[in-house]
């Protein structure tokens, strides 16, 4: 076969065919960026005003109070769900309305609500209880109500229901009591209480005639404590106290109940109690697990003073005899057939709850509550007749010289006393009266008297210093044992004579009485009757001629005991009542060379609360003495000394005098 010839050349293209027709659409693609905004329009025309609104509630404009806070209760019942209400008003202590949360007025108040009831024994029980566990114990406690609803009715006036509600058997008919404690924060950081009280009867609110037993008077009480105010110090009145302070609580780390009577007798008692004595504290376990222990709180007056509480309120009541008020005094005394360890056995035996008082009568018994509870001098079965000292007239006051002084020793009736009956006596001279530096001492000038018609007369055997000015004071001393005519050894008291003190001008001419500084009455608000130094140095005057300004007890205290104290007794009645705040608390020797430690003396009221025995603003003219008694650091003292010149003017009073910028009377005002 023969091979392929050469490739033809290419041909001529064709003509193009017509056009197909065009697709469908493709989908629209993703929107790009906004582009810039555009320049502003003009304004459009103004609408039509619209309609007025409707008008908006009264605004309230903050009101200037002061920094007080009272309570007052209009009234209270219970509704038909059981839950009780209260209806109060708060104010200032010019009756301003006060704003509970403190947005319109200065200070939000804080509120606590208790209630309870009167049971048919005259106890009160409270409505409001809880569970309390502590010590491996779970006990019942009477508490404040939470859960309940606050509502303002008015500027000042609140409407408070309880969370709480009552059972359904609760005897509405009963006396019932209902307590608002308030504590009002100040923008200082201070607070100050207040509580009010209602005692009604709800099924019958109209009733004026409801009486619970007020044990004490809140007043009474604050003869020593200066203004109560338990519990961060909203509870302010007794009669608030008892609405938790009930026989259903108890303590359950203790195991001790702080019913009411029971543990303000046992506080008191303190050191007293025979339980305390045979080595078991008596403490009460409080909030946050606080140990309260009231083993050595000193009742400054005698503890069987029962008059001391109950004066005011109820002053015979403590003459009826209860086992629960017998019992917390004499609380190691078995009244039950079975005798605990420790304890002992009552003398009449077991006897039932109730039945004290058929032989312990208030008075005309063996055993009587009066008799009991009476000083053993007090005892009428003594016969006392009185004795009383007056100084007539002191005579021969020179320089140098014995002064003569006449006296009357008398008996209640103004008979005179024959002077041989005096067990002892004392007659002191002390000067100047300008400030006391120097006395001097006659012991039995009884002894030495000559009768001048109705008085007697002796001339003392201590002079005046040689050098002495002013006026001088002489007070007199003493006292006859009881039973009159008993020896020391067999005597059960003493009566004493009283201590007069009269004044004389050194070389004649009127004398110029001392400064008055405090009032021994109001000494004895707490002290119901002072008496020291073997119970016959019993006035202020006379007490201020030994404790003067110079004088220590150097001549008791022994010489490894450091160096003298002091007893000038402005200083040393300071330093004794703050005790337990002192960073240097006083160690004093008395009679015999035994120490006296005050720094656990616990002083009841407020320590800045100067006019609780200071008379006439006199605490309010600083002195170093009167002030580095309680501010006791060595930076106070040595800020007194750096105040003081060289020849001993003191500069307290430029900056600390009263009105000043840092005035006593701004941090002690109380």
């Amino acid at each position: 076969m023969a091979p392929p010839g050469p490739a033809g050349q290419d041909g001529m293209n064709g003509r193009d065919g017509a056009d197909g027709q065009d697709g469908a659409d493709g989908q629209d693609g993703a929107p790009g960026a906004p582009g810039p905004a555009g320049p502003a329009g003009p304004a459009g025309p103004q609408g039509p005003m619209g309609g007025d609104g409707d008008d908006g509630a009264d605004g309230r404009a903050a009101l200037f109070t002061d920094e007080e806070l009272q309570i007052a209760i209009e009234g209270a019942d219970i509704d038909a769900d059981g839950h009780p209400t209260v209806l109060f008003t708060l104010s200032d202590g010019e009756g301003k309305p006060i704003d509970v949360e403190g947005f319109y007025t200065q200070g939000a108040v804080s509120l606590a609500f208790t209630l309870a009831w009167q049971t048919e024994g005259g106890s009160l029980l409270s409505y409001i209880t809880r569970e309390a566990t502590g010590g491996g114990n779970t006990v019942t406690q009477a508490t404040s109500d939470s859960g309940g609803t606050l509502e303002e009715v008015d500027f000042g006036g609140y409407l408070y229901t309880f969370g709480a509600t009552v059972p359904e058997d609760a005897d509405l008919e009963a006396n019932h009591r209902l307590a608002i404690g308030g504590r009002r924060t100040l923008e200082d950081g201070g607070s100050v209480g207040a509580t009010a009280v209602l005692d009604f009867v709800p099924a019958d609110p109209g009733a004026e005639d409801v009486t619970i037993r007020p044990y004490t008077a809140t007043a009474t009480c604050n003869d020593c404590h200066q203004g109560l105010g338990g519990h961060g110090g909203r509870w302010t009145e007794v009669a608030s106290c008892l609405t938790c302070h009930t026989e259903q609580t108890i303590d359950p780390e203790s195991g001790n109940t702080v019913d009411f009577q029971v543990m303000i007798h046992k506080i008191h008692a303190g050191p007293n109690l025979p339980s305390v004595q045979a080595g078991e504290p008596y403490q009460i376990i409080g909030f946050r697990n606080s140990v309260h222990d009231f083993s050595e709180v000193t009742f400054p007056r005698a503890v069987t003073d029962c008059t001391a509480c109950h004066a005011g309120a109820e002053p015979d009541r403590w003459q009826v005899a209860e086992l629960a008020a017998c019992a917390s005094c004499h609380d190691r005394t078995a009244f039950t057939a079975d005798i605990p360890e420790g304890y002992v056995r009552h003398t009449a035996g077991a006897q039932p709850e109730g039945s004290c008082s058929n032989c312990h009568r208030a008075q005309g018994s063996p055993a009587a509550v009066i008799d009991a509870h009476r000083a053993p001098e007090l005892d009428p079965a003594l016969n006392r007749v009185g004795l009383q000292f007056e100084i007539v007239e002191v005579t021969n006051v020179a320089q140098g010289s014995m002064p003569r002084v006449c006296f009357t020793v008398t008996n209640d009736a103004g008979a005179a006393v024959d002077l041989a009956l005096l067990d002892s006596s004392e007659i002191t001279i002390a000067g100047p009266t300008s400030g006391i530096a120097w006395a001097e001492t006659m012991r039995n000038p009884h002894q030495a008297a000559v009768a001048d018609g109705e008085r007697q007369c002796v001339d003392l055997t201590v002079a005046v210093p040689a050098d002495a000015v002013g006026s001088i004071a002489v007070g007199m001393a003493g006292y006859r044992y009881l039973p009159y005519g008993a020896a020391r050894a067999d005597s059960i008291g003493r009566e004493n004579g009283g201590n007069p003190v009269v004044y004389a001008a050194v070389g004649g001419g009127d004398a110029d009485p001392p400064t008055t500084y405090v009032d021994e009455a109001l000494c004895n608000n707490c002290h119901g009757d002072v008496a020291l130094h073997g119970t016959f140095r019993t006035e202020l005057p006379y007490c201020v001629t030994c404790h003067h300004d110079n004088a220590t007890d150097a001549v008791v205290r022994p010489p490894e005991a450091g160096e003298p104290a002091s007893i000038n007794f402005g200083p040393m009645v300071h330093r004794i009542h703050a005790g337990e705040h002192l960073q240097d608390p006083p160690v004093i020797y008395g009679f015999g060379g035994t120490p006296h430690d005050y720094g656990e003396v616990v002083y009841p009221g407020a320590l800045n609360n100067c006019d609780a025995c200071h008379v006439n603003d006199s605490w309010q003219a600083p002195t170093t003495a009167g002030c580095i008694s309680c501010h006791d650091s060595d930076a106070a003292k040595a800020h007194a000394a750096l105040e003081t010149a060289p020849g001993g003017q003191e500069a307290c009073g430029v900056c600390h005098n009263a009105g000043r910028e840092v005035g006593v009377d701004r941090v002690h005002g109380y």
